[in-house]
């Protein structure tokens, strides 16, 4: 025995000094790399923060284990080549009034999600101090955490609040991980530090000795590796920070805002062109490695965007990017965790991929390398973005992957190894919504993986609630085709995750599948295969889902706004209930107790049309209903009612409506009557005002917007209305408008010079100054008067130093079938004696005629 506690001894203090040798740094060049072979280190990744705060709380709302939940989410991450995993801790949940470190859930939690991720290859930069509550979107939870009733200013200078922290930074680092074994101080998997998430400094000098001081504890600690801190948060003391003791700077990068309350639908890849450091040529910063901590296009389910950010971060030599934040499968029916940001592979499958296309490129970019500038950087390097088609496509020579239905031939059919897609193409046919995997094994071999159908059934960028659903998941019965040489005609498809005994041959490459994990195999033999062999960091037989209960039956119906006298009028429709649906019917009164019914054609799982014929509209509107006939229920919408509009005692309350009106060349792109608030890009900048009511100046409602003043960094005051849907909608009257009318005034006593311009897709701008006088009038502007403008990126990122202005490079020509939005400025052509009056404007209408 005394030998055998002599030998662990021995190899315990071995396995320390091995484990205290750094595994990264960061050279004279700021350059972070590996040290074992000196190699720049490539990191691209995600937050995930279901140990903590409301990700906690809420798996236990839901009656879910937080480990089997951790099991899923790291699995369903390396499926998507995820190597990086940024936290930063909630430490008034692991430590006490003190600061001293405690033995709690969240820490536990912790721990084994590190463990997780150690085993599928992640690295981890971590960041201990985060300051405040445990809140969001909830209340705040009490804890004896020290800092959980602190303001991040107080935290740098206090020393009875500084020698807490150090209490603390000197126990988690030398906290040993129960399920790796390692102290946080020797993982080298924890390959950064960052001091603590996103300070809110007001004095340079006492960050510079904040910093320091911090830097030292953790070295006095035993932490080897690089320590960062975050410049970008409160930019002006980038200077300060810099003098500090820390090897490199973090950033984060918000594109399109944060919290905008509502699906953002627009091309938004001018808003991720480039990421600008505008300090980058300061000299001490030039040794400083470079790590974006947070990151996301928020409140937008784009599949272009992920993979151009990527491309962004390389240009601007970053090496370590972490996504704000992956969403727990159990939790993302609801997106509750945070409502501006909705990604998971399950529940957001085309953005899901387009991570995965984005970790390629992000570690396939050379360190600084530029692909130009908009639009001419739609294709680079593997990669090819569609905005139109809403479509990533990664093609390499052994790798492709895409985010919707295309027809792009693969590079190399000999050398591919590896396919992840969305809806079909050259390879694969399929009918379903979820994403698929097909890993080749050997020749003859290949590994493939179907994840459920899913469906939005409410807006997930709305006001939050477990108690509301957003996102459906359904594990239906599709049609697949895979078309692989190494396969032929006839092959076997053999399932091998857990209690999946399907067992079926093809004779045209074409069988209907479940979601699960199987074998695609030429010959029948495969007893040379092991389902639990590694394929990567995944095991062959690994299948993760979540049993989702749908408790109400959901019609996902956007009615069209108006059509035109004589005109059928085409209805679409997605379903999806708890029960079987027999057929679905659009249903309107045609005389006293009488209806009229048209059954509408399923056209997959979750849609359904009918054209209904212009013979039957009267008058000028025409509204109905849409009936849900499942198995045990008839189910009216809008009202999610029981019942049947042909019952003499059903009374409706709500019903669809599209208006009946008369055919003219017009095109109505704003009416202040009827506009959306979620139709609107407003500026970041304060000291503006706006509301939709009657002004004195007309009977009818106006928006009205009023600016303080046009005084500061950029003079300029813009906003926009997304127009898109209304061309759509209008579509057939698009040949035969040549301008823009606006019916508007100006917001005060005086003349308002105003610039009204029309945005495209294509990134260009064109437009025109008017002046508005104080009465109500109607300025008509031909196209031929508009001129090429900048465009002004709305809505406003975060960190706020990016680009206010852009200019895209497509051909300066106006096409008015691309336009997107209406961009109304405030500021060209205003003499600067005047920013500091009250500036404004007042809207009624805006139409192309």
């Amino acid at each position: 025995m005394k030998h055998t506690n002599l030998i662990l001894a021995l190899f315990l203090i071995f396995s320390s000094s091995v484990f205290c040798q750094k595994s990264t740094y960061v050279n004279s060049k700021g350059v972070f790399r590996w040290a074992k072979n000196k190699e720049e280190i490539r990191l691209f990744g995600v937050n995930y923060t279901l140990p903590f705060a409301h990700g906690y709380r809420a798996i236990n709302y839901v009656n879910k284990d937080h480990k089997k939940a951790i099991d899923k989410d790291v699995y369903h991450l390396s499926r998507l080549d995820v190597n990086a995993f940024r936290v930063h801790i909630w430490d008034a949940e692991v430590t006490d009034s003190l600061g001293n470190l405690i033995n709690s859930p969240q820490l536990d939690l912790l721990d084994y999600t590190l463990a997780k991720m150690k085993d599928r290859g992640f690295k981890t930069l971590i960041t201990p101090f985060k300051v405040g509550d445990n809140g969001y979107p909830e209340k705040n939870f009490p804890t004896e955490g020290f800092s959980n009733k602190l303001e991040k200013w107080q935290t740098y200078a206090d020393e009875k609040i500084i020698e807490k922290q150090i209490r603390y930074f000197t126990q988690l680092l030398n906290h040993v991980n129960p399920y790796t074994g390692i102290a946080y101080k020797n993982d080298p998997d924890i390959i950064a530090l960052e001091i603590n998430n996103e300070p809110r400094h007001d004095n340079g000098e006492i960050a510079t000795a904040y910093i320091n001081k911090m830097a030292n504890v953790i070295r006095k600690a035993g932490f080897k590796n690089p320590i960062f801190y975050n410049v970008s948060e409160v930019s002006e003391f980038v200077d300060n920070y810099l003098e500090a003791t820390i090897q490199g700077c973090t950033f984060q990068w918000y594109p399109t805002g944060l919290v905008r309350g509502s699906l953002l639908e627009m091309n938004n890849l001018p808003n991720v062109d480039a990421y600008q450091i505008p300090f980058k040529d300061k000299k001490k910063f030039q040794n400083k490695a470079r790590i974006i901590y947070e990151f996301d296009p928020g409140d937008t389910n784009q599949s272009t965007l992920f993979p151009a950010m990527a491309r962004s971060f390389r240009e601007a030599k970053f090496q370590f990017a972490a996504q704000f934040a992956y969403d727990p499968i159990d939790l993302a029916f609801a997106n509750t965790e945070y409502q501006t940001h909705y990604f998971n592979l399950a529940y957001t499958p085309s953005k899901a991929i387009s991570f995965k296309i984005a970790a390629a490129v992000f570690r396939e970019t050379p360190n600084g390398k530029s692909f130009g500038r908009y639009p001419n950087n739609n294709t680079f390097g593997n990669t090819k973005l569609d905005a139109d088609k809403n479509l990533a496509v990664y093609n390499s020579e052994s790798s492709f992957f895409y985010t919707n239905s295309n027809s792009e031939k693969p590079k190399n059919l000999d050398k591919l190894n590896t396919i992840a897609g969305i809806g079909s193409s050259n390879l694969v046919k399929y009918s379903g919504t979820g994403a698929y995997f097909i890993d080749k094994i050997s020749t003859g071999i290949w590994r493939l993986e179907i994840l459920p159908d899913v469906i939005w059934v409410n807006d997930p960028f709305a006001k939050p609630s477990l108690k509301k659903t957003v996102a459906v998941l359904q594990n239906n019965t599709n049609e697949i085709e895979i078309s692989l040489s190494d396969l032929g005609s006839n092959f076997h498809i053999t399932g091998i995750n857990i209690d999946n005994t399907f067992s079926e041959k093809t004779t045209n490459q074409k069988f209907k599948i479940v979601p699960g994990t199987y074998l695609l195999h030429a010959q029948n033999d495969i007893s040379s295969i092991s389902k639990n062999q590694k394929l990567g960091t995944i095991s062959m037989n690994e299948f993760a889902t979540t049993n989702q209960e749908i408790k109400q039956t959901f019609v996902v119906h956007d009615p069209v706004k108006s059509i035109e006298k004589n005109t059928d009028l085409h209805i679409e429709a997605a379903v999806v209930s708890p029960s079987k649906i027999e057929k679905l019917e659009v249903v309107w009164p045609s005389g006293y107790q009488k209806t009229t019914n048209y059954l509408m054609e399923k056209i997959d799982n979750f849609h359904y049309k009918v054209m209904i014929p212009k013979s039957n509209f009267y008058g000028n509107k025409f509204q109905y209903h849409i009936v849900v006939y499942t198995e045990n229920d008839e189910i009216v919408f809008p009202d999610n009612a029981k019942g049947n509009p042909i019952d003499w005692d059903f009374i409706p309350e709500k019903r669809y409506t599209t208006k009946i009106v008369q055919a003219e060349p017009i095109m109505v792109l704003f009416d202040a009557n009827k506009e959306s608030e979620n139709n609107f890009l407003w500026p970041a900048q304060r000291g503006y005002r706006f509301e939709t009511n009657a002004h004195k100046i007309s009977s009818e409602n106006t928006l009205n917007v009023t600016v303080n003043n046009l005084k500061g960094e950029i003079n300029d005051f813009t906003f926009k209305i997304l127009v898109e849907k209304n061309i759509k909608n209008d579509s057939p009257h698009l040949n035969s408008v040549n301008s823009i009318e606006i019916e508007a005034a100006s917001g005060t006593s005086k003349n308002q010079k105003v610039q009204i311009a029309i945005q495209q897709k294509s990134g260009l701008v064109f437009g025109k100054i008017i002046e508005l006088t104080p009465e109500m009038s109607k300025i008509s502007i031909d196209f031929a008067e508009l001129k090429s403008v900048p465009m002004v990126l709305l809505p406003r990122p975060y960190p706020g130093f990016q680009d206010y202005w852009f200019s895209s490079l497509a051909p300066e020509q106006f096409d008015k079938s691309n336009i997107e939005a209406l961009q109304i400025s405030i500021g060209p052509e205003i003499n600067p004696e005047n920013h500091d009056e009250n500036q404004g404007i007042i809207i009624r209408k805006i139409v192309l005629k």
